[in-house]
Order: C-alpha cells, then sequence, then structure tokens
C-alpha cells in the first residue's frame, strides 16, 4: 500500500464571508474555511488580486480546502466569486497523508443546519435495505415514507409485503445517487460543489464539523 502525502506550509486565505447567491456559495465554501491551494494559483494572489476566483471557472484543478482539521478537495466548476477572503498564514506546516484514491461526493447543505455527502455510487448493503440507506443520509421523509408502506404490506399479506419491500430495493437500485439526491433537495438541502475526501473517516466529521459551523454562524450574525 501506497501513501501519499501532501505538505501545505506558508501563507493560504480565510474566507471572512460568503455573498448570497454567488459561485462561492454554490460551491459550498463557508465562512471560516482555509484555502490551501487554489489550481494553479496561490491562495494569497486570490486576496490581492479577486479577479482569480473567476479564473478558476475554467480550471480542471480541485480547490484544497482545511474545515477545522478537515482537509478536502472542491471542484472549481463555476469559479468562486464571492467570497471576501483575508490572508491567513498557516501556523505551522500541515501534512496529508492518504494511502488510496480520493472519493468523490455530491455535496448538498441545508442552510445554516447541515451538510449531506452523497457518494457517487450506493453500496450494496444499502440497496439491500433502503431504510437503512435513508436513515444513515438522514432522509427522514424517505425513510418514513417506506417503512409506512412496509408496515401496510406487512398486515396486508407475506406477498404484499414482498412485493413493497422488493419494489423499495428496485428504486434504490435504479435511482441510486439521483434519487437520494431529489429526495435530499425535497429536504430542504440545496445542491452544492463536487467534493472530493482523501480519508473515508473524514467523511463523517466533515458533515459534523460543517453543521457545527454553519448553526455557529448563524448565531454570530
Amino acid at each position: 500500500m501506497t501513501v501519499k502525502a501532501e505538505v501545505f506550509s506558508g501563507m493560504a486565505a480565510r474566507v471572512r464571508d460568503i455573498q448570497k447567491g454567488t459561485p462561492a456559495e454554490r460551491m459550498g465554501l463557508i465562512p471560516g474555511d482555509v484555502i490551501l491551494k487554489l489550481g494553479k494559483h496561490e491562495p494569497i494572489e486570490a486576496v490581492e488580486m479577486p479577479s482569480v476566483l473567476e479564473d478558476l471557472s475554467g480550471s480542471n484543478e480541485w480547490i484544497v480546502i482545511q474545515r477545522d482539521t478537515i482537509i478536502f478537495r472542491v471542484s472549481p466548476a463555476g469559479g468562486a466569486v464571492g467570497a471576501i477572503l483575508e490572508a491567513y498564514p498557516i501556523p505551522e506546516e500541515i501534512t496529508l497523508e492518504t494511502d488510496g484514491p480520493w472519493m468523490q461526493y455530491h455535496s448538498c447543505i441545508r442552510p445554516n443546519d447541515a451538510l449531506l455527502l452523497i457518494p457517487d455510487s450506493i453500496s450494496p448493503i444499502w440497496c439491500a435495505v433502503p431504510v437503512i440507506a435513508y436513515g444513515y443520509f438522514r432522509l427522514w421523509q424517505m425513510m418514513a415514507a417506506t417503512l409506512f408502506l412496509y408496515g401496510i404490506g406487512y398486515v396486508t399479506s407475506p406477498l404484499a409485503f414482498g412485493v413493497v419491500y422488493a419494489s423499495s430495493v428496485m428504486i434504490l437500485i435504479t435511482g441510486g445517487p439521483y434519487l437520494l439526491r431529489d429526495t435530499a433537495f425535497k429536504d430542504g438541502f440545496h445542491p452544492r460543489g463536487r467534493i472530493a475526501i482523501g480519508r473515508p473517516g473524514d467523511v463523517a466529521k466533515l458533515e459534523m464539523v460543517t453543521g457545527a459551523m454553519l448553526r455557529l454562524n448563524t448565531k454570530s450574525k
């Protein structure tokens, strides 16, 4: 197993504020994020020349973000205009070690409340038991509706329950991540940029940290 390491030091840029309805908001940046790498540009360049944020829309290189202690990548599609940045000297050298490919996720944010990361593919375990998938992704309305249908099928007959259960599995298999994203939007989440994470254990941590920061930013306004 090959361990890859990225080292970050020197001057970064910190997000001081995000203007509503801008590409930066749609990307998923939030106040407090530290930009460690900005494609082919140094992060400090975007502080001195905000036009750099517009140039990102044509780049294929990921933006590297540190949110609290979690480091992840964000797709630059659409640019990051609307992010109000300030210079931020990295206190000490940061080393990120990964031993596998970076996994990509569709990110969704419920304003002032939570981050939800939906992978590009659904685990077979989740497909076998749809309510587990809906519960894992905190899609409570879909989970409740599925359980309600299970209940109706159960009290009707074993055959009816089998048909309902098989149908719920097929719906999740055929819909996959698109079904989960659509359900998330109906639950009040807004689509944000694609995110890549190098360490699987950081997925849940990033969701928890982001939720805490969103709520804190709301209270401070």
